[in-house]
């Protein structure tokens, strides 16, 4: 062997580890190609999350503060020094001890660390929704619609050795996902947080290159306090991005969620689209739908902009002309309980393997679905009937 390959030997060694460890472009392979295939595949994963004994006595004392962890996919480490802090609003919190709702930042220590090509996702323990499906079958229906909403996987989850169950995979709201969307995330990000209308202080997740913070939302409440009709829909028409907001908030009332922006102001966030200028609202937290099956397709909206827009003649008529399409070519309880069928069959054997109760009473959860599909097509149509004679 001759002196430069035995010089160059151990640089060839060195650079084929890291490449290892690289994000998944780094081999060859887009995030957004390893993502899709994740999100439209039909792996249930298992994860293994190792938390070092300082970190989870932080977790126990500041739950949302990050900490860094190890993530395996089965035996394999996947993500060293990984950001993570629990979730969940007072539905759904558990602590770290217990069932624990989790977020997993994989850049947030290591610039450019990615599982599955993504760079920040959510583990949902979806203890408010026994059939796992509720955000996935919803986020499906939106953006059917042309609404942004996370997509949605699954996966078995021990942390430190001890298994915590069945949770969803959550895709996070980070700039992936905006580019995803928008083909662009330099703009204003806001999260809603809790039960916080628009003209109050929401949470600015990023901004770049737009307009001055706030502003964005300032010009939108205005907007909303105008008392001529006429001239109210003009300006929420400029500033909204109109077709994917009547298209949300005809979704929500579809659905039925209660605890979105447009009924509760709460599980939502805002992105200002600098390009367009146009303000386009994602719904989140989407685990309690279809509670009221036969409810009215205009409910008494809480949201400050959802009852703006509806409460202006044009903005009513939209409404219900957007209900009446996506009726006609998104919802369909036929399609929604085949899709159902082919979920069931992926996750009723792997919960009856973590928690054998859960598993044996699942086709029920299941079948809540079924039936709160066909109920809210039947009433849906039944009411539009009539505002239509």
């Amino acid at each position: 062997m001759n002196r430069c390959l035995l010089r160059c030997l151990p640089l060839f060694l060195l650079f084929g580890a890291i490449s290892f460890l690289l994000p998944n472009s780094a081999n060859g392979q887009k995030p957004e190609d390893e993502s899709d295939k994740f999100f439209n595949g039909s792996t249930v994963l298992r994860l293994e999350i190792e938390i070092g004994k300082k970190e989870m006595d932080l977790l126990r004392r500041e739950p949302r503060k990050y900490v860094k962890a190890t993530l395996k996919e089965g035996d394999k480490v996947v993500g060293t020094d990984v950001g993570i802090h629990l979730k969940g609003a007072a539905g759904s919190f558990r602590s770290i001890d217990e069932k624990p709702g989790l977020t997993l930042n994989m850049d947030k220590f290591t610039d450019g660390q990615r599982y599955r090509g993504m760079d920040k996702f959510h583990l949902s323990n979806s203890v408010q929704d026994p059939s796992y499906l509720s955000e996935l079958i919803c986020g499906e229906l939106f953006r059917a619609a042309g609404v942004p909403a996370s997509r949605i996987g699954h996966a078995v989850v021990s942390i430190n050795g001890k298994r915590r169950g069945l949770y969803y995979v959550k895709e996070g709201y980070d700039t992936s996902f905006l580019k995803h969307h928008f083909n662009n995330s330099d703009g204003n990000f806001y999260d809603g947080g809790f039960l916080r209308e628009i003209d109050q202080p929401l949470q600015l997740i990023k901004s770049k290159n737009d307009v001055k913070e706030y502003a964005d939302l300032k010009a939108l409440a205005a907007a909303c306090n105008e008392k001529n009709h006429d001239q109210r829909f003009q300006k929420l028409e400029k500033l909204l991005d109109l077709d994917k907001f009547v298209a949300f908030i005809v979704l929500e009332a579809i659905t039925w969620d209660w605890d979105g922006y447009p009924f509760n102001r709460n599980n939502y966030r805002i992105y200002h689209d600098p390009r367009h200028d146009k303000i386009t609202f994602i719904p989140s937290g989407m685990d309690q739908m279809f509670g009221a099956s036969t409810g009215p397709i205009l409910p008494d909206f809480q949201g400050l902009v959802a009852r703006a827009l509806i409460s202006t003649p044009k903005g009513k008529a939209l409404y219900y002309e957007k209900m009446a399409d996506i009726m006609k070519k998104v919802y369909s309880s036929d399609k929604l309980i085949k899709r159902l069928d082919e979920l069931e069959a992926r996750i009723q054997p792997v919960l009856a393997e973590v928690d054998a109760g859960a598993g044996k009473d699942y086709k029920n959860q299941v079948n809540r679905l079924r039936h709160s599909f066909k109920d809210r097509q039947k009433s849906v149509e039944e009411q539009l009937s009539k505002i239509k004679k």
